[in-house]
């Protein structure tokens, strides 16, 4: 045997008695019988021809390509459902899976001769998926997880390395009642409209949220239920000016006071007046506890808002830590239930900063951001400046209802018209019998300050960052249809009002300036309309009409509309040349020997249209 043969044939020798060692040492197993192979798909082919066929054996309905549907079913059908991508053909520039398609026909044209277009694509593997391969082994299947993962991991978040300091978005630790660890939090709707008490204030972050309490029996919870009391929410409650000044070892827990803030309560507390809706500076410095009155089955000193100032001076912490309440009494004519709303939010202040209004935008407006506004004043130095709003708060408003639906003519309720956002909003006016028979005028004073404010502004920015200083920059607030002061103040005959405004609508123009690639939103006008003026009547239905004290509710409603006026730069092109067609008068000598100056012209004339005619069949 030659040398170059005996090498295999030793190797071959080897791997047989490797092969036969290992099957005698393997257990002996019993063999089941042979698995059903996996359906195979052949390369480079097209399948799930009837996606629309879900139902074995039976005919599904308008799915016209079911085999199990005979002809008379397909009678039957309205039309044909197909889920099958479907080519639009060798003549498309656009491939169909760029073509966003809907519930509605589409239409596709083809254009003959047409240009760059793919008419044969011979590579045939360039339409179909690669044919996946079977995962079976735990390797396999974390590696394509990884290289093709698109959705959040199940794996445990690495946890944040622990600082000295607050960072943007960690919670706020605080100390209650001296004893237990914990976060200070705000109730926030989460799921539903129901106040959830659990979220926590996170650092830097400004905060705002309306939620329902739901209350069964007010007997009982207007002084057991802590969410009434505004004291459950700044006593007896510090909060670490940093992170280190509640730190937790093991068991053993330190506390540094120095490193502690207490909450503050506010000078000026608010208290909302029942009568007229409007809130004003309480007649106490202390918050007093939830007091029920079974004469009227009211709950006062209710928590109504509450806001958490907190000046902070960067890394360094919180430098203090205010708090803001307005309360209200909660009454309630069904005993058994109803549902009260409350205001909870959170700002921010850098100790740096402390008098800086934040922008709405730097220089052109951004959406969703408030529109600014105010009143021109002067200023220390005897200039003119633009002076807030203390009810906006800058922004320009409009009502904002209660949880019920009902009018709050208080400063802190109104919501901020923010750019770019058209709405629609109302609230409920309920007016006795006796309100509107002996205080027609005072009914018309509150429902234009429901609708635009006790302290309207006078004044809107162009920009989003228009400063106080430049009052040109701010428009004026025109105002259309202003209601008069009428001179008869009642129809006793009648019981009815005479012209009460009951809604405004609000107009904004805007346009668009600077560049194309850049533009910067700029309000150029603002309009206040009110509706004409009808009558408020009261209208009774049966037993009602004896009671001078029924209730009757009507509507107000205020509109707020953005209209786009940007202009884009109009496109001017120059003429195109005049072609004067004009020959001397021997061109075509010696074919045309005794033509004129003026013969030949006519002849260029007859000429030149027959030249292109065929030319163009030449093309053809």
């Amino acid at each position: 045997m030659h040398s170059r043969e005996i090498i295999p044939f030793i190797i071959l020798s080897l791997l047989n008695i490797w092969s036969t060692w290992s099957l005698a040492q393997t257990t002996t197993t019993t063999i089941g019988p042979p698995a059903v192979p996996s359906t195979t798909i052949p390369p480079n082919s097209a399948f799930g021809t009837c996606n629309c066929d879900l139902t074995r054996d039976v005919c599904d309905v308008n799915c016209c390509c079911d085999p199990d549907c005979s002809s008379n079913d397909r009678l039957t059908f309205t039309t044909c459902t197909t889920s099958t991508t479907t080519s639009s053909g060798s003549r498309s520039c656009v491939t169909t899976g760029i073509v966003f398609t809907s519930n509605t026909p589409s239409y596709r044209t083809i254009i003959q001769n047409g240009l760059f277009c793919i008419y044969i694509d011979n590579n045939v593997a360039r339409n179909y998926y690669e044919i996946p391969r079977q995962v079976q082994d735990n390797v396999t299947f974390n590696s394509l997880a990884t290289k093709y993962r698109k959705t959040l991991s199940s794996e445990a978040a690495t946890p944040i390395a622990a600082t000295s300091y607050y960072r943007v978005g960690d919670r706020l630790k605080a100390i209650y009642n001296d004893s237990v660890i914990g976060i200070l939090s705000l109730p926030k709707s989460l799921f539903s409209d129901v106040c959830d008490d659990r979220n926590p204030v996170r650092f830097y972050l400004n905060d705002v949220s309306q939620c329902n309490r739901y209350i069964k029996d007010l007997s009982q919870e207007c002084s057991a239920s802590s969410f009434l009391s505004a004291a459950s929410y700044y006593q007896n409650i510090r909060v670490a000016k940093l992170p280190s000044a509640l730190n937790t070892s093991g068991n053993i827990v330190t506390i540094s006071t120095n490193d502690l803030v207490s909450i503050n309560v506010s000078t000026s507390i608010l208290c909302i007046d029942e009568s007229t809706g409007f809130s004003s500076l309480c007649p106490y410095t202390l918050v007093p506890l939830p007091i029920y009155h079974s004469s009227n089955n009211s709950c006062s000193n209710v928590l109504k808002e509450l806001t958490y100032n907190i000046l902070t001076n960067g890394n360094l912490g919180i430098v203090q830590l205010s708090v803001t309440l307005t309360l209200s009494n909660l009454g309630v004519r069904k005993i058994n239930a109803t549902y009260f709303r409350q205001k909870f939010s959170v700002s921010y202040t850098n100790n740096a900063n402390a008098n800086i209004l934040r922008r709405s935008g730097n220089p052109g407006y951004v959406v969703d951001q408030p529109l600014l506004a105010g009143k021109v004043g002067i200023d220390a130095a005897n200039n003119q400046i633009i002076l807030y709003s203390s009810e906006s708060r800058g922004f320009l408003t409009v009502v904002s209802p209660t949880a019920s639906g009902f009018c709050v003519g208080e400063q802190i309720d109104r919501t901020p018209i923010r750019f770019g956002k058209n709405i629609r909003t109302g609230c409920i006016l309920s007016v006795t019998l006796n309100n509107l028979t002996n205080n027609c005028q005072l009914i018309r004073e509150q429902i234009l300050n429901a609708l635009i404010g006790t302290d309207t502004p006078t004044r809107v920015a162009m920009y989003g960052n228009s400063a106080v200083e430049n009052v040109s920059d701010w428009v004026t607030i025109l105002r259309q249809n202003v209601p008069q002061t009428p001179s008869n103040e009642l129809i006793s005959s009648t019981s009815t009002c005479p012209n009460v405004v009951m809604g405004i609508h609000i107009r904004v123009l805007w346009s668009y300036t600077g560049s194309l690639a850049n533009p910067q939103a700029k309000v150029i006008g603002v309009s206040i309309s009110y509706d004409d003026p009808q009558n408020l009547a009261y209208q009774c239905v049966g037993s009602s009409c004896e009671s001078s004290s029924d209730v009757q509710k009507y509507e107000l409603t205020t509109t707020v509309s953005f209209v786009d006026v940007s202009e884009k730069p109009a496109s001017e092109l120059r003429s195109p040349p005049r072609v004067e067609v004009k020959m001397p008068y021997d061109f075509f000598y010696p074919f045309l020997s005794c033509c004129t100056d003026r013969n030949c012209n006519q002849m260029v004339f007859i000429l030149i249209p027959a030249s292109v005619v065929i030319f163009q069949q030449f093309l053809l």
